[in-house]
């Protein structure tokens, strides 16, 4: 695999908000860019939403690209490393040769209704057919479910997507969402790419399962009662008890749900579970509600958040990507982190930039942590927990 120089660049600026310093550095990478900017990433910490109109309008204007699409977040990502509690914005730049973009905003009311796909299809019009991938930011606050992603696969003819869903203020807890110089405080927006470039996906777990798997024998909507004909939170009990001294104490509050992707599987291990919080417990009834509706006959597994297991998943599964790339080139990245991810996962910063880093030494890369994250999982847009969702703009063929 070739990584192809001046085809991508990114730059993390801290505030307070500098417009020259901005104009200097769009003006001078539109120059260096091995051609026209096809597209440009703006991802911005709670601090900087207030200027998001204004650092979209200087990009436009001083790196001459028309198309930008980001969101504000929880934490930001870009090649000098990841600023998890820091005051800033990043910008990106990307020239994908021989390629075109199609973007467009999605209300929330279009990823509500039960017709989906074909409210999905409307927005993203006869262009849709054309994309080889998309990315997908999203706001949690106005659609903070999963049960539009069927309906997005659809209407987007089950291309693959990446993503994730905003970081919201301190205050208000309020997400941006940014496209073409207009911010957005509910739905999603999505920027598809075509021609002779698209997107290869990288989904990494950050939970390993922990205990036996269940099927689960009652339940109601999102609300688990019973698993294996026993109440729920019985059984989380005896397998915490089972676990060594050292897991226990690892465990607390530290105990997710995972739900099995592939029923068929013979047998489940990291990586085969979409990973989901305990939103609720009610411990009069023993039962436990998480965010997504689940049906009876399904089997899950709890979950522990673990970052060795997380390490040595992210680093496999890159070092796979880059020999199923190959000779193709590689124009850059972006990777949506979880927010449970970063420090409060490894223990030190920067750990998922330095793997990608050690692997691809010479990547430019852009990012944030999301509050959720969109991957493919079975041939499926699902969305992960916990997770590293990272799109690696390569050649098509």
């Amino acid at each position: 695999m070739k990584i192809a120089t001046q085809h991508s660049v990114t730059r993390y600026f801290e505030l307070p908000f500098n417009e020259e310093e901005l104009k200097a550095w769009a003006a001078t990478q539109a120059q260096e860019l091995a051609g026209p900017a096809s597209f440009a990433l703006l991802f911005c910490s709670p601090e900087c939403r207030q200027h998001a109109e204004e650092i979209m309008e200087v990009v436009r204007i001083y790196a001459q690209v028309s198309v930008i699409i980001g969101c504000s977040a929880n934490g930001l990502i870009a090649t000098e490393g990841e600023m998890e509690n820091e005051a800033g914005f990043i910008i990106a730049l990307y020239h994908l040769p021989q390629s075109y973009i199609h973007s467009c905003q999605i209300p929330s009311s279009c990823l509500q209704a039960e017709t989906h796909a074909s409210d999905i299809d409307k927005i993203l019009g006869d262009k849709a057919e054309q994309m080889n991938a998309w990315m997908l930011f999203a706001s949690s606050e106005s659609i903070g479910h999963d049960s539009w992603l069927p309906g997005w696969d659809e209407a987007t003819g089950g291309s693959v997507t990446v993503g994730g869903f905003a970081g919201g203020t301190s205050v208000g807890h309020e997400s941006q969402l940014y496209l073409n110089g207009q911010c957005f405080d509910e739905g999603a927006v999505a920027l598809g790419i075509g021609g002779n470039t698209t997107i290869e996906p990288l989904i990494s777990q950050g939970c390993r399962p922990i205990g036996s798997p269940w099927i689960v024998t009652e339940a109601e909507h999102n609300i688990i009662h019973k698993i294996g004909n026993r109440p729920i939170l019985e059984v989380l009990r005896d397998t915490l008890e089972e676990m060594s001294k050292q897991e226990q104490k690892q465990a607390q509050g530290n105990v997710f749900i995972g739900l099995v992707m592939d029923e068929y599987k013979p047998s489940f291990g990291t990586g085969d579970f979409l990973v989901r919080n305990l939103a609720a417990i009610d411990p009069q009834t023993g039962a436990v509600a998480i965010a997504t509706p689940l049906q009876v006959g399904q089997n899950l597994q709890f979950q522990i958040r673990d970052g060795q297991t997380a390490s040595i998943d992210f680093e496999t599964l890159l070092r796979q990507k880059v020999e199923q790339i190959g000779t193709r080139k590689l124009y850059g990245a972006c990777l949506c982190n979880c927010i449970g991810r970063g420090s409060a996962l490894y223990g030190v910063p920067n750990h998922d930039l330095n793997t990608l880093h050690q692997i691809l030494p010479d990547l430019p890369v852009a990012g944030l942590f999301c509050n959720g994250e969109f991957g493919p999982a079975k041939r499926q847009t699902r969305l992960h927990g916990y997770a590293a969702s990272l799109g690696l703009f390569v050649d098509k063929s």
